[in-house]
């Protein structure tokens, strides 16, 4: 809130100068024929009077536009940080589990059932089989999150589904970029199944594949339809349709648009009773 009221402020007074830019410079070379108010002095005073009021303008507008690049800075590096948590904890938990697995294999070993430490073993790979081919992309970064993701969707009841047909070669994305992009996405994707109808399919995909000379990255979900009309509106900053605790929601995709329009990329939203999809397109780029 202090931030929006401080860019309000800086925005009131650039305008308020350029209006006595104009005012000045008006008084003075129509002052017979449109008077506006009486204001005396040569034009080298007029002119230096409306240079220092453009200079201060400019520097205004300078620090509004810093003040803004660092906010989504700020905000990108707080998703870019809650992904690494979110990573960490699952490593936690997968690492808490391996060694419950190991004592189980161990202990079977001990009592002579070999055939039963077997399939217990074929159980086990069959188990990480989804995470270890969600890794086989050529981004590290985005192969943690989406194993990050995976499993933290997963956790709450809903189905993860994936199809990975690219190798992501030529994609130039940098990788706090990516992980604020489809982390975004993923979460999004998830809250809106959550909040689908109760007893309904809960399920999230993620498809990547190649297409023409793009990159594409779909994140679809099973939760409501998005009405036509608010299609056109979820990726402006500050949009949200929750009730409640507004100030912490509609940052997400609008977040998400500035980032991929800044990698040279775009993002479409489909919404129909088969679900909401999400696309991302990169241009690939040859080495």
């Amino acid at each position: 809130m202090r931030n929006k009221s401080f860019t309000l402020v800086l925005l009131i007074l650039v305008l308020l100068q350029i209006f006595l830019i104009c005012l000045l410079n008006l008084s003075h070379y129509v002052r017979g024929a449109f008077p506006i108010f009486p204001i005396e002095g040569t034009p080298g005073t007029i002119l230096i009077l409306s240079s220092l009021l453009l200079l201060t303008s400019l520097g205004m507008i300078y620090i509004l536009f810093t003040a803004t690049n660092r906010d989504i800075q700020l905000m990108r590096q707080e998703i870019y940080i809650a992904n690494l948590k979110e990573s960490m904890k699952s490593l936690r938990a997968q690492r808490h589990d391996f060694i419950s697995h190991l004592q189980t294999v161990y202990g079977l070993l001990q009592l002579g059932m070999n055939e039963a430490g077997l399939e217990y073993i074929a159980s086990v790979c069959k188990e990480v089989r989804q995470p270890t081919r969600i890794i086989e992309v050529s981004q590290p970064a985005l192969a943690g999150l989406f194993q990050a993701k995976a499993a933290a969707i997963e956790e709450k009841g809903v189905s993860f589904q994936y199809e990975i047909n690219s190798d992501l070669k030529g994609l130039l994305l940098p990788p706090t970029d990516a992980t604020s992009i489809f982390g975004n996405l993923l979460d999004n994707a998830l809250e809106a199944t959550l909040a689908g109808t109760p007893g309904g399919e809960k399920r999230i995909w993620l498809r990547i594949y190649n297409e023409g000379n793009c990159h594409c990255f779909e994140v679809g979900n099973t939760g409501p339809v998005i009405p036509l009309e608010l299609q056109k509106k979820i990726f402006a900053r500050g949009f949200t349709t929750k009730k409640v605790d507004r100030e912490s929601h509609g940052q997400g995709l609008y977040i998400v648009q500035k980032l991929v329009k800044a990698n040279n990329g775009r993002v479409e939203v489909n919404s129909s009773d088969q679900g909401t999809v999400f696309t991302v397109k990169f241009p690939i780029f040859s080495s």
